[in-house]
């Protein structure tokens, strides 16, 4: 019998662990080594032998080129070239491809991708309930990764890495979102005992260190409420790998191309911060004031210890024009450095 959200839950309650929605919350410790709960992460499986084929036909990365055992951003538009759903594509081999989501996402993905895959031989499966991630977020978490898991061979991958190993008997799955966040996917039935053994050495820690993470490294993320509205330069998918100029044809490409070749975005994704008080859903206005024109939206927003972080697409023309930003509720966003040049040309490169 496969466990279902319930009883995982209820699994980490008796850890210690408070719920809000599939978000799990634990005292707060300080630690160099995070044991976190990713319910909000899922996944979509695409296998089959024209797996790689298909997806280089619709995604904005270039599968066929990125090798065995590693990862890359990407996306899946619609025809208009706006982004039904973002991911991390872990390619495992040709016809065994991954993609990692927010786990609301994962059936839109799923229903989207679908409609193009009937003359491939792909099989595409969403994996939110048969199987389930937990992450190790700290200094060198590949290191410590392979020490709790007793797996030598894993302390030597390097961000982007997506490597399988064996664990409890079935297959797991590591995937080095970057230097300091290992994601580790296994069947859901493996799932408490891969939480024993990893919090030998890890501290539980609630999704926010995860989230903030993301956010503080300016990687997008789509929810329902912001599927089919950003153009993937809008949210500096571009800068991060997850679109190839190079690859040729997919759904949308022309539209994605013709904005970096013959014209300029006139919105890109900002890093922000406001006061505390109610968490920003996706999708979520931003104003230009005075007169309260809108000039963008929250794409993702956690809780921190300054106030909330976010990432939100905004107008370039109302962020250089000087004039405060404002969620609807009247909180004042403060605009904060990304780790990477927002204004560097992947043509060039």
């Amino acid at each position: 019998m496969t466990m279902d959200r319930t009883q995982w839950q209820e699994f980490l309650s008796g850890k210690g662990a408070k719920w809000e929605g599939d978000s799990a919350h634990f005292p707060e410790i300080q630690s160099d080594l995070y044991l976190v709960d990713l319910s909000p992460v899922g996944a979509v499986s695409v296998h089959g032998p024209d797996s790689q084929k298909f997806l280089q036909g619709q995604l904005t990365c270039d599968l066929v080129n990125l090798p065995d055992g590693h990862s890359t951003a990407g996306a899946h538009c619609n025809p208009k070239g706006r982004m039904i759903s973002a991911f991390h594509a872990l390619k495992k081999s040709q016809d065994d491809i991954l993609l990692s989501l927010p786990r609301e996402l994962a059936p839109i993905a799923l229903a989207a991708l679908a409609k193009y895959a009937v003359f491939f031989k792909t099989d595409l499966k969403e994996l939110n309930h048969s199987h389930h991630w937990l992450g190790l977020q700290g200094t060198d978490a590949a290191t410590r990764a392979a020490e709790l898991l007793a797996v030598p061979e894993i302390a030597h991958l390097e961000p982007g890495a997506a490597r399988p190993f064996t664990f409890d008997d079935g297959e797991a799955l590591i995937h080095m979102v970057n230097r300091q966040q290992a994601a580790i996917l296994v069947p859901i039935d493996a799932a408490p005992a891969l939480w024993e053994q990893l919090s030998a050495g890890a501290t539980p820690a609630g999704f926010c260190h995860w989230q903030l993470q993301l956010i503080h490294d300016g990687m997008p993320q789509l929810h329902p409420e912001t599927s089919g509205i950003f153009i993937p330069q809008m949210v500096n998918l571009h800068l991060l790998g997850g679109v190839s100029f190079k690859k040729g044809c997919y759904t949308g490409q022309e539209v994605v191309a013709r904005l970096q070749y013959l014209g300029q975005a006139k919105r890109r994704m900002y890093r922000a911060r406001c006061e505390s008080g109610k968490l920003p859903a996706p999708g979520q206005s931003i104003v230009e004031t005075p007169g309260q024109k809108n000039c963008g939206e929250v794409v993702v927003a956690e809780r921190s210890e300054n106030g909330i972080d976010l990432l939100a697409v905004l107008a370039n023309a109302s962020v250089a024009g000087g004039s405060p930003l404002q969620l609807e509720d009247g909180r004042t966003l403060e605009l904060l450095e990304l780790p990477y040049d927002a204004d560097a040309d992947p043509l060039t490169d």
